[in-house]
């Protein structure tokens, strides 16, 4: 007659392989979860603008005020716009596109800052500039795919869109809370690639950030292909940072050195001048 302990003990390993078995059955048919992104939907945005005004109340940036006939583009103090593009393909038609930093997964601005003042966080997906730290070098701009950080003539700091990364993740950036039609969402990276292709797909449209320059996470549903609306086109692969430091580095040097040389030039001319006189 077999032991009942040892037959229970078999029953209980059996109970929990089982439960582990279905467990691990579940998590893998369940939707993983990563890093948080923005998506912006350019089929449902009515050009309100109300995103560039929550943007400028959130940071405490001046008003943008110009005529509505003008391209709006960003500065020092403006970290968002919105413009109306048409396509190349088909210029009646035509999208308003919200635009900003597009918090590449990997920053190339991060990479070649001298006093390292840009971070990567890998959780909200914001990429931030340090104003305590940053030195205005601008080479953040040189290597920025998009060109979007900007220089604050003011502050003498470069400045662009930080994602409201003081908000997140318990809270959504200002731009997304203040849109009226749920133009711009912000939630985790995968799920929202997946929403965004499969709406792309039904409008024929294109999904911007999934592979430009390496991946971003800002992700925007546009009606043609970026090339097609006059939109900059970035690079599908990730910026060598450690190449691209040393190139824009010395770049910069040999932008200064010329302009120290012309000066220089220019004081002998007028020293020239004023001994013949």
């Amino acid at each position: 007659m077999k032991d009942p302990d040892i037959t229970r003990r078999d029953f209980i390993k059996f109970l929990g392989a089982a439960s582990v078995t279905g467990l691990s059955s579940e998590l893998a048919n369940a939707e993983p979860v990563d890093r948080y992104a923005k998506l912006v939907n350019t089929f449902k945005c009515i050009g309100c603008r109300r995103c560039m005004s929550a943007c400028k109340r959130e940071n405490k940036l001046p008003p943008y005020d110009i005529p509505e006939s003008l391209i709006r583009d960003m500065d020092g103090t403006t970290y968002t716009v919105v413009n109306f593009k048409k396509s190349s393909r088909n210029t009646e038609f035509g999208k308003f596109v919200k635009w900003q930093c597009q918090h590449c997964i990997k920053p190339a601005c991060a990479g070649v800052c001298p006093v390292k003042a840009i971070t990567k966080n890998k959780i909200t997906g914001a990429v931030i500039v340090d104003e305590t730290k940053c030195i205005g070098c601008r080479y953040c701009y040189q290597a920025c795919p998009y060109k979007v950080p900007r220089f604050d003539f003011a502050k003498r700091v470069t400045r662009k869109c930080h994602l409201c990364y003081t908000r997140l993740p318990r809270f959504k950036p200002a731009c997304v809370a203040a849109c009226p039609v749920e133009a711009i969402e912000y939630g985790y990276r995968n799920l929202l690639l997946k929403k965004a292709k499969q709406e792309a797909q039904a409008v024929r449209g294109y999904v911007l950030g999934e592979h430009e320059a390496g991946g971003t996470d800002v992700l925007t549903i546009l009606h043609d292909p970026p090339q097609e609306m006059g939109m900059i086109v970035a690079p599908k692969k990730v910026v060598n940072q450690d190449i691209d430091k040393v190139r824009i580095t010395f770049s910069g040097v040999g932008a200064a050195a010329a302009v120290v040389g012309a000066l220089y030039l220019y004081s002998q001319i007028t020293k020239d001048e004023g001994d013949d006189k």
